[in-house]
């Protein structure tokens, strides 16, 4: 068991902060870097895990500066609890160090030795190592960050779920006042729900039974767009995308169509959506194209979460993004490398 940071103090002859050396052996014999430091800060002693820690050779002379050699970062953290400890206080610190490779995380105590009458000779320094503590914390944090970044993503697609299903109201209601409507509203809302489904299936299921990580670019947008029927126009050749590339391509059409049904060509009874798409030196260039929708008047600015969301997944892809508000309609043009 370590002994307690204050234990220390007792090795150290209060008006001598020169070592003994069974006092010696006994700090060096500690994990803790357990240093002597003078009132205005110079280093005295430090034991075996000390040096080691800070780079400082067995053999080497001390009563150098101590916070030179602190992490740059928390120097200035250092400097204002030497300046308590100077002062007859206890005061901490965070610490940090590299020297063996390895970034390590360390509790500074810093300790007043003081004479009878209260006046302070020196100062102790006691490290301790809490690297395993603060990657946990680490860690928890980042777990916390992903928990709440799936929170944010399932508001979104709910909401958007919502804005799909009521686009998909009003095109239903279109198609059944049509004079050869197969059905009811409600008959043709069902059929494009299931549909809806069947995208889903068909666009996520990354494996099919042949276990080839892969899909028919055609088939990946038709599976997306179909349940907005013959309001959407593809043009393009044979091209299979295949891992990350698959999910990422979902996910941007998905979010496209969504916000077309919200804000543009998919809103209005005569607007159309053209997909083209191109292969070249292994990047696909997918071009979106919005036509007959509300009359863009200026450049907006919008971009919510989702389409933020999908931005990064592209640029963490290798691809770009690049958006066009002309006044017939949004123009959306992505580049994105087609791994083999």
């Amino acid at each position: 068991m370590q002994p307690s940071a204050r234990g220390y103090t007792g090795l150290l002859p209060p008006d001598d902060p020169t070592l003994p050396d069974p006092h010696r052996a006994m700090l060096d014999a500690t994990p803790d870097c357990v240093k002597t430091l003078s009132v205005d800060g110079d280093l005295l002693t430090i034991n075996r895990a000390g040096r080691i820690a800070l780079d400082i050779p067995m053999d080497a002379e001390l009563g150098m500066p101590f916070l030179p050699l602190v992490a740059e970062d928390l120097r200035a953290a250092g400097e204002a609890a030497l300046r308590l400890a100077a002062a007859g206080e206890t005061a901490r610190f965070p610490g940090k160090s590299s020297a063996t490779g390895v970034v390590r995380h360390w509790d500074n105590l810093l300790l007043p030795i003081v004479d009878a009458s209260g006046a302070v000779l020196s100062i102790m320094c006691v490290s301790r190592d809490i690297t395993e503590k603060v990657l946990l914390e680490q860690a928890l944090e980042a777990a916390i960050r992903r928990e709440t970044l799936i929170a944010e993503e399932m508001r979104h697609r709910i909401k958007n779920l919502f804005a799909v299903v009521s686009g998909l109201i009003a095109l239903s209601e279109k198609e059944a006042r049509a004079a050869d409507a197969p059905g009811t509203a409600t008959a043709v809302l069902q059929d494009k729900l299931k549909a809806l489904s069947r995208a889903s299936d068909a666009v996520f299921a990354q494996r099919g039974a042949s276990g080839v990580d892969a899909t028919d670019l055609e088939i990946l947008i038709r599976s997306v767009l179909v349940p907005y029927g013959d309001s959407c126009r593809l043009v393009g050749g044979t091209v299979s995308v295949r891992g990350d590339s698959l999910t990422t391509l979902a996910l941007f059409l998905h979010e496209l169509a969504t916000n077309s049904v919200k804000y543009g060509a998919l809103s209005a009874s005569g607007g159309a959506v053209t997909v083209v798409w191109s292969t070249s030196d292994a990047v696909l260039e997918l071009r979106w194209i919005e036509t007959g929708g509300p009359e863009i008047a200026a450049p907006t600015e919008r971009n919510g979460f989702g389409g933020a969301m999908v931005d990064r997944l592209v640029r963490a892809a290798g691809g770009a993004i690049a958006r066009s508000w002309l006044p017939e309609g949004l123009l959306i043009d992505l580049r994105l490398p087609t791994p083999a």
